[in-house]
């Protein structure tokens, strides 16, 4: 009998992970808001990533303490540390207040999702691992799909986020919550051998390992560049539907993800992975040479189709290259290259910006998404399982 994928821990981790992904997903006008609270340029892009810088040396802190084990209080505390951080920067108009609830609200968040991480490989069959983080990365995407348009048609503009992230405390304190409906598992009574400083610098000391960690990098830090600078890009170049190209290329990404499930599964994941970093490369790179709105529309289903396979392929790799035992560990090493990924790139988008323009902030975010793909390649083959 084949196991199944979707049983009861494995949907409610899913909705656990959605809460806060959607909480993420509310400050996509983030930049604009900073901006009219009058905040100086020069700070505006640390502040874009100050949550990711938290969560980076957080996560680096907690990856070896968080086990199947000791899941459940991390993910608790962390729901309600993000809540108070969600009240924090919705009440907070002054730099150093609001930089500070951005730190806390960094450390909030990695808490819950390094605590989901260890639970998730719990309930994913060894040999349905691109359909498992295609489901989660699918996940994730939800809200980035569904909250750009919705302010549009809902009117919130910028100068209301203050009020919408208040209200978004409300969901962080959900994710906890539902703690109290997810069946316990054997595993949570057992030591993981992988969660250990020991197992950190063993993972970290792994050829193939290390590529995939630093394509994660590189990944996330051209993405991020895209996603905060995109609406300051659109205001210029006189683009009012701005938000449509997220709402397309997460389309684009969902799809990819819900019905290529099978295939991740079956084919080399490093060449699919290269392939596609390769092409969500070359379309962001265009971005700014195609500034009118249908341009921008091709260029996001591109990128959609692009990031869509590429980013649950490095978890699905990272997870077949992993030992047994040793997938939640690495799992969270990876999350913690998603989050230098997130600050290192507004970070970088934010000098690019100021010394080049947006132009040379999407060509840095297209650097970036190339260096990925090559590093993909220098993973040597993995063992391919087919369901």
């Amino acid at each position: 009998m084949g196991a199944s994928l979707f049983t009861r821990p494995f949907l409610l981790l899913l909705t656990q992970f959605l809460a806060v992904s959607t909480v993420v997903a509310f400050f996509f006008p983030l930049q604009e808001y900073l901006k009219l609270l009058g905040f100086p340029a020069a700070s505006v892009g640390f502040i874009l990533g100050a949550d990711a810088l938290a969560a980076l040396v957080v996560q680096f802190l907690i990856t070896p303490l968080v086990t199947a084990k000791t899941a459940r209080y991390w993910l608790l505390g962390g729901s309600i540390v993000l809540a108070l951080a969600l009240f924090l920067e919705g009440s907070l108009t002054g730099e150093l207040g609001f930089t500070t609830a951005r730190l806390l609200q960094g450390a909030g968040f990695v808490c819950v999702v390094a605590a989901l991480m260890p639970l998730f490989v719990l309930c994913i069959p060894r040999d349905m691992s691109g359909r498992a983080f295609g489901m989660i990365s699918l996940v994730r995407l939800v809200p980035y799909a569904a909250v750009p348009p919705l302010f549009d048609l809902l009117g919130i503009v910028p100068s209301a986020l203050g009020s919408v992230i208040r209200w978004a405390a409300l969901l962080a304190l959900l994710a906890g919550v539902l703690l109290w409906w997810l069946p316990r598992f054997p595993q949570e009574q057992e030591e993981s051998p992988g969660s250990s400083f020991a197992g950190v610098r063993e993972s970290l000391t792994d050829r193939n390992l290390l590529l995939l960690f630093g394509a994660t990098v590189l990944l996330y830090a051209g993405y991020a560049l895209v996603f905060f600078f995109l609406k300051g890009f659109g205001r210029e170049q006189g683009i009012s539907s701005v938000g449509l190209f997220f709402t397309a290329a997460t389309v684009v990404m969902m799809v990819a993800r819900l019905f290529g499930g099978r295939l991740f599964d079956r084919y080399d994941k490093r060449r699919l992975n290269a392939v596609s970093l390769a092409l969500s490369a070359g379309a962001v790179a265009l971005l700014p040479l195609l500034a009118h709105s249908g341009g921008l529309l091709l260029l996001a289903l591109l990128c959609g189709l692009g990031w869509g396979v590429s980013m649950p392929l490095l978890n699905a790799l990272i997870f077949d290259i992993s030992q047994p035992g040793r997938q939640g560990l690495n799992q969270n090493l990876s999350l913690l290259m998603l989050q230098a990924g997130f600050f290192l790139g507004p970070l970088l988008g934010g000098l690019a910006q100021a010394d080049g323009g947006y132009r040379l902030v999407f060509t840095v975010a297209g650097g970036f998404l190339m260096a990925a793909a090559g590093a993909v390649l220098l993973v040597k083959k993995v063992a391919v399982k087919t369901a």
